[in-house]
């Protein structure tokens, strides 16, 4: 009975490691899951955000934070503060304004582990996806960003592509080194970080995008 008690403390302890090494990347996938599930009107939405909720809110090294993920706790107390707001107004209102609010979350995320995401995405070997998004801009830009951000990362999880989604109106570094000056906008990237194909600010992208891939 006693080796059994140690033998679930080990898991619950090796399960809990795991996770902390990995804030960014568990954070991201339960994010997606929950954007896409959102999007579809799918019953799983609303277990897809506790989740989210329960893996935002665990107790996360002040120093790992610091120093692997390059942010503050200060940082990651305002996005934790943002989930909160979000969380209490969806209650309230339709589930298409709900995917508006939580594309302006996601943003905050992605900004907050920004240097972390891009050492990740530029050491992955990977065929992967760079999207350009926006938080601020014309009515028919953020509704282009947002719808865009759910179809790249249903198609990115669904052929197993690396991807990286940047709030472009906070970083434009990689914008202007590629000469990506719209939002939105997209680059694939082969195995090298070789920019394999670029299109920008149209409205069927997703589809020049798998007929690209396939």
């Amino acid at each position: 009975m006693l080796l059994k008690f140690y033998l679930v403390v080990l898991v619950v302890l090796a399960v809990s490691v795991n996770t902390s090494s990995q804030v960014f990347e568990s954070i991201d996938n339960a994010a997606a899951k929950y954007f896409i599930n959102l999007s579809n009107k799918s019953s799983n939405a609303d277990n897809d955000l506790i989740k989210l909720k329960d893996l935002l809110f665990q107790n996360y090294d002040t120093v790992e934070l610091e120093i692997k993920y390059q942010t503050s706790i200060n940082q990651f107390d305002s996005l934790k503060n943002h989930f909160n707001r979000f969380e209490s107004t969806i209650k309230n209102i339709s589930k298409d304004s709900a995917l508006v609010l939580f594309h302006q979350w996601y943003l905050h995320f992605s900004n907050l582990f920004y240097y972390y995401a891009d050492e990740k995405f530029f050491s992955s070997n990977k065929k992967k996806l760079l999207f350009f998004s926006t938080s601020m801009s014309c009515y028919c830009t953020l509704e282009m960003c947002k719808k865009q951000t759910i179809e790249m990362l249903n198609l990115a999880k669904e052929k197993n592509l690396g991807y990286w989604i940047i709030d472009s109106y906070e970083h434009n570094e990689l914008q202007i080194k590629y000469e990506t000056l719209f939002a939105p906008s997209l680059i694939i990237f082969d195995g090298k970080n070789k920019a394999m194909y670029k299109i920008e600010y149209q409205e069927n992208m997703i589809e020049k995008l798998t007929d690209y891939l396939n």
